[in-house]
Parts: C-alpha cells; structure tokens; sequence
C-alpha cells in the first residue's frame, strides 16, 4: 500500500476547483491554453474569464482553446515521479478534448502514472478529483484510487443552464444544440453531459426570463435529492448572475440540510470560452 504522501493527485485547469480546496488538498492543476487572436494564455494563471468576454465583445470573434501537450504532460509526471511519488491523474473528457489522450501518451513512460478519463468538465470533474483526495487520505494505493474514481464516473451528475447560445453554437461542442438552433429566442437550454461519451447534449428547455429559469432549473435539479451523495454539491457560474439569483440557489440547496460541504466555484477560462458569461451549473455524484 502506497504511503498517502507518495501520492499525487493531478488534474487539467477545467476542474476549476477553488484556490482554496486546490492547496488544502495538494493537487496539481496543468492548465490547458487559451488563444486569443495571436495571444496564448495559460488558463487561470495568465488569464481570467472577463477578458475572454471583454476580447469577443470587441472583436464578435470566440477565443480558441488548445490541450495539453504529451510533453508537458510528461515533464509534469517526470517531476513526480523523480520525487518518488505515484501519480494519479483526472483529466478533462476524452469527448471534449485531446488532453486525455496526451496524458495517456505520457504516462504510458512511466509505471506508476494512472489516469481517469472524467468524461466530465468544470467542477463537477472537480468532485472526481476531490474523490481521489478522499481516497488517498483513507490510505488507498495509487490504482485503487484510479479504479474507484473510475466506477464513479458514471454516477457524476453535470448539466448547466446557459443564458444564451452563441458560444457553445459556434465553438461547435454541442451538435445537438446547432440542430437545435441558435437563435430560437425565449429558450435557456439546459445543457448535460453524457457520462458515457463525455459530450453535451440538450437536457431541457426552459423558457423566461434568466432569473427564473435559473431558479426553476435549482429546483429541478434538487427533485431527486434521495439520489444525491450527501459529501458535496457544487454551485459554478461563469459571471453575470446576479447575488440574488445566486442566493436563491444556495438557499435550495441549504433548505435540504442534506450535504456536509457546499461548493461555490468560479467557471475558468476554458469552460467560459464555450459557455459564454451568465451559465449556471449544479453539480453532483449520486448514490
């Protein structure tokens, strides 16, 4: 059995994990790229949501965002390794980026690097990525802890309400959406992963004004509240929702004085640069 300090946990910056839970936890975040025009940027670190949202408000362009390389993969990995440490690493969906099959490059160099395809996005990747941090705290060695965080993907519940269409419709990440159709006015399209393809499809069509759908949509999501694990639930928004709209999701959440930790997460750069501002998620693993 692995030592749980010769364990580390590695995750991609689409986990948009709070600072806080990210250092408490040791967990090493590899940020993926954002292109804007001629522009690299290094997601969380060199570049924040609002200057995605200030650059397609000046140009009408969407930014671009690019995986992680197999070599930095590898010289992350390496790193780790050389300090005697066992990897185990979640990565953002196969179905929504070549990360996960770059980590996999990398990791096939060295014995002791396990990866878990999420299949997911933001923070409901995150709970993954806590899961393993649990794990390696009750003192599992490094596959164990890949294989159960593996058996709990499926069990990831993640849909998010957008308050409109244009980025996920021209980032081309939801082909259900461009049948849909971008420019129905009056709907807010509930967006959900597909934990099996780890792609987005349309859940739900709400119709109203924001405020209302979001609050309608923190309803439905909590409706099958004997199905959720009580460990952790997640509230992720992108910017723009207003603090009393927030309030009232926080307030559903608290009304079922079921869940021991509840997290209030800040969309980063790349799931921003596909939403667009004004998106709010739920986020949860059930039973």
């Amino acid at each position: 059995m692995d030592n749980k300090s010769n364990i580390a946990i590695t995750t991609d910056s689409t986990c948009d994990l709070p600072q806080s839970l990210i250092e408490s936890n040791g967990i090493t975040v590899i940020p993926l790229t954002v292109l804007l025009g001629d522009s690299v940027y290094r997601d969380g670190i060199d570049i924040k949501p609002n200057d995605i949202y200030d650059y397609v408000a000046k140009t009408g362009e969407l930014p671009k965002t690019s995986a992680v390389t197999p070599e930095t993969y590898y010289n992350v990995f390496k790193k780790l390794t050389d300090e005697g440490k066992r990897v185990v690493h979640i990565g953002f969906s196969s179905g929504l980026s070549s990360s996960y099959q770059n980590a996999c490059v990398a990791a096939a160099e060295f014995e002791s690097v396990y990866c878990v395809d999420s299949k997911n996005l933001c923070t409901a990747m995150g709970l993954l990525v806590l899961k393993a941090c649990d794990f390696r705290e009750k003192g599992m060695d490094a596959k164990r802890i890949a294989d159960k965080v593996a058996k709990l993907v499926p069990k990831v519940s993640a849909t998010f309400v957008l308050d409109g269409l244009e980025y996920l419709h021209k980032g081309g990440r939801c082909s259900s959406v461009a049948k849909f159709g971008a420019n129905v006015l009056g709907i807010k399209p509930s967006i959900a992963v597909n934990t099996e393809t780890g792609t987005l499809e349309v859940s739900k069509k709400y119709r109203g004004k924001p405020d209302i759908v979001y609050r309608q949509y923190a309803n439905d999501r909590l409706n099958e509240i004997k199905r959720i694990r009580p460990d952790r639930v997640v509230i992720a928004n992108s910017g723009g929702i207003s603090p009393e709209t927030l309030a009232f999701v926080r307030g559903v959440i608290d009304g079922k004085d079921i869940f021991d930790n509840l997290i209030l997460a800040d969309a980063g750069c790349t799931i921003s640069s596909h939403c667009g501002p004004k998106t709010l998620a739920i986020f949860y693993i059930k039973k």
